[in-house]
């Protein structure tokens, strides 16, 4: 399969995200269909609960969304938050020295720009809190959840400031408001730690030494950052400090087969398979959902690519019949690889 070298590995997301901001993006008067042809989407693709998107198309959506609102908010605050005012923002925290400062300059910014967000930094010894309430308005005609703003916010405070500072800062706990989602799976992507639910507050919650992590992009480094926006939100991050992301990388890159079971694995990171499992089961991960993670990503990358038949994709990714793979691919996603296929 000499195609399959050819594949770039591309995160999937859990299709409620693009559901609920193509739903927001009707409220806000746009248009169904012109707003699923800008993100390459066909609604077909979103009517199975567990279908994917790419991280290009749900961007995508929520540009829309932006350009409908004129609100990075989205519309679901009292006031908007004009378009352009993380840009503002992000140019004021590339200068700083620290990622303390960072967090301070974010709390001035929010508190002199108006009452929408309340960002607020609290040290607790070892922790530090950053919580992010936005005041959501009363709007008993609008059924999108106020969480679909509270998740965003927390996902780019968490990607933006560890993209200052050059590594992934590494959280304790996340804490949400709302009640656990049906899409909480999702959560172990977005923010890779214990998530903990009908909390006080929608917070980050980190060890208080990486407050002192430098600043290390620049100004130029800025422009073409700020140019991807809001992709830059949803692509994948690294996580190096995980025995999950160490085994999902090590996934991404095998011959499927014999190289990619538990205990092989498992020799590559220089430990025993028992421990490895235990160290997975602590991050909240199984081995064989890692690991039919990677295979379904894959595969719907791989949809992608007309030439290439259900069979060939079958066996590129390690299965001996193609109706093993429609079993499995029917169990990750809701429908059979024929039916998601034509639905692109």
């Amino acid at each position: 399969m000499a195609l399959l070298h050819n594949y770039v590995n591309q995160q999937t997301i859990a299709s409620y995200f693009a559901r609920s901001h193509l739903n927001n993006g009707i409220l806000l008067g746009g248009n169904n269909q012109q707003i699923l042809a800008r993100a390459e989407l066909r609604a077909s693709q979103l009517e199975q609960p567990k279908s994917r998107v790419l991280a290009t198309q749900l961007a995508s959506i929520v540009k829309s969304c932006w350009q409908l609102s004129g609100d990075e908010f989205l519309g679901f605050t009292e006031h908007k938050v004009k378009v352009g005012m993380f840009n503002l923002l992000a140019e004021r925290l590339i200068i700083c020295k620290t990622l303390d400062d960072v967090f301070i300059h974010t709390a001035a910014f929010y508190n002199l720009t108006g009452d929408q967000l309340q960002f607020e930094i609290n040290k607790k010894g070892a922790l530090v809190s950053v919580s992010l309430n936005a005041n959501f308005k009363s709007d008993s005609e609008n059924h999108t959840p106020n969480s679909l703003l509270s998740e965003l916010l927390l996902l780019v405070c968490h990607r933006f400031a560890s993209w200052l500072v050059g590594q992934v800062i590494p959280l304790s706990v996340v804490q949400v408001q709302h009640a656990k989602p049906a899409h909480h799976e999702e959560y172990r992507l977005m923010y890779p730690c214990l998530c903990t639910y009908q909390s006080d507050n929608n917070a980050l919650l980190f060890d208080a030494k990486y407050l002192n992590l430098p600043v290390v992009q620049n100004q130029e480094e800025l422009l073409g950052y700020i140019e991807q926006i809001p992709l830059q939100w949803f692509k994948k991050q690294s996580y190096y400090d995980t025995c999950s992301a160490q085994v999902l990388r090590l996934l991404e890159n095998v011959t499927w087969g014999d190289k990619s079971n538990l205990e092989t694995v498992a020799a590559e990171l220089n430990m025993t398979s028992r421990t490895l499992r235990r160290k997975l089961i602590a991050e909240g991960s199984r081995f064989q959902q890692l690991k039919d993670n990677v295979k379904r990503d894959k595969a719907i990358s791989l949809f992608e690519q007309p030439n290439l038949t259900l069979a060939d994709i079958s066996v590129a990714l390690g299965f001996t019949e193609l109706a093993t793979f429609s079993r499995a691919f029917k169990h990750w996603t809701g429908v059979s690889p024929s039916t998601y296929r034509n639905c692109r």
